[in-house]
């Protein structure tokens, strides 16, 4: 079963994150002020956008998981990741350039390491922005789809929600003991299983095993989840307690949308979630892009015009992106399904219809 109502929320949370970053570098770069640009934040209600994120991965990834073999699954998530991703470090340097694309390549790819190339949790001594601005995010998931990659492996997938419950007490337990402890945004892997950033993905999982669950309770929870996000996310100050809070309601939202009626695969909103990872990936260089530009032609700066332009195009122009990444990634996403002996007896037909060309 595909769970079509949570194509929705990854629309409203795609459209949230971009809400978040128009607030943050409409006032950073185009010197916007607070009320102007406070409407595009839902005045601090974004912050609930890449936690959600979070437990709708951690809720798809169980259920692929169940679905395909360890080494399957894991091709499936590098075709589902790194293609996308390299793609858009290849237009987002486009849309910086300032006239000289080789001289702004040459710049980036020295300042390129494996950590960001990969996406790999090794940790910089550094913390500095990268070239997306949402790198961040991509490092803990990659960490995620590995670790229950591994956990398969290991032969924990049936234990998997007793695996989630413990890992979460750990976190927990650190949080108390050494507060502030693997909070980096560039996690590395010896802290990166620590990290509070794990508790909305660790939510999303058990959202997946409690998804046949209490639903006639589906409303009391939805009064509940307003709870959380209205009462008690405003009383908490700690950046560990309120990003579980966040964990927590994203969670019970995505499992509250599995509950109601599921939309139809033709809705737009449907269709619209498979654009929403390249929309995630490249809308912040496209306002930077729109801002940068926007200033050099004489825009008077912090003008809602230049707001809502940059608005409107980080969002067609990451649709747009997003389509065209979600086509490449339909295209590439059978080779997670090829046997290796598969691949070797193409491998050896390929070679043998090479040499016969030559011999001719």
């Amino acid at each position: 079963m595909r769970f079509h109502n949570l194509q929705l929320l990854r629309v409203l949370a795609a459209v949230a994150v971009v809400g978040y970053h128009l607030d943050h570098y409409g006032r950073a770069m185009f010197t916007a002020p607070a009320e102007s640009t406070a409407v595009f934040s839902l005045w601090g209600f974004t912050g609930f956008a890449v936690p959600l994120f979070f437990a709708l991965s951690g809720f798809v990834l169980t259920h692929a998981l169940h679905s395909t073999p360890p080494a399957r699954y894991l091709l499936a998530r590098i075709l589902r990741l790194y293609p996308g991703y390299w793609l858009a470090l290849i237009v987002a340097t486009v849309l910086i350039s300032d006239g000289s694309l080789l001289a702004d390549a040459r710049t980036i790819a020295r300042r390129m390491t494996k950590v960001e190339l990969f996406l790999w949790p090794g940790g910089t001594a550094v913390e500095r922005m990268y070239l997306l601005g949402i790198e961040w995010s991509l490092f803990y998931e990659v960490e995620l789809s590995v670790s229950l990659a591994a956990l398969s492996l290991l032969g924990l997938r049936r234990g998997l929600p007793a695996t989630a419950v413990v890992w979460l007490s750990v976190i927990g337990l650190k949080m108390v003991v050494w507060p502030g402890y693997a909070t980096e945004l560039i996690p590395h892997w010896r802290t990166v299983l620590l990290s509070a950033f794990n508790v909305p993905f660790l939510f999303g999982v058990l959202a997946y095993y409690l998804r046949n669950t209490g639903q006639r309770w589906r409303w009391v929870v939805l009064a509940g989840l307003g709870m959380v996000v209205g009462v008690g996310i405003p009383r908490v100050t700690d950046g560990e307690q309120l990003w579980c809070l966040w964990g927590l309601a994203g969670a019970l939202a995505v499992w509250f949308a599995v509950q109601v009626p599921q939309l139809s695969e033709r809705n737009p909103f449907a269709r619209l979630g498979d654009c929403t990872y390249g929309l995630f990936l490249i809308h912040v260089p496209v306002m930077m892009a729109v801002f940068r530009r926007a200033k050099s032609h004489g825009w008077e700066v912090g003008t809602v015009a230049g707001l809502l332009t940059a608005a409107v195009v980080a969002l067609v122009g990451g649709l747009l992106f997003g389509w065209i990444e979600s086509r490449i990634h339909n295209r590439l996403r059978p080779l997670a399904k090829v046997r290796l002996s598969d691949l070797q007896a193409r491998w050896r037909l390929g070679m043998v219809g090479l040499v016969r060309m030559a011999r001719r």
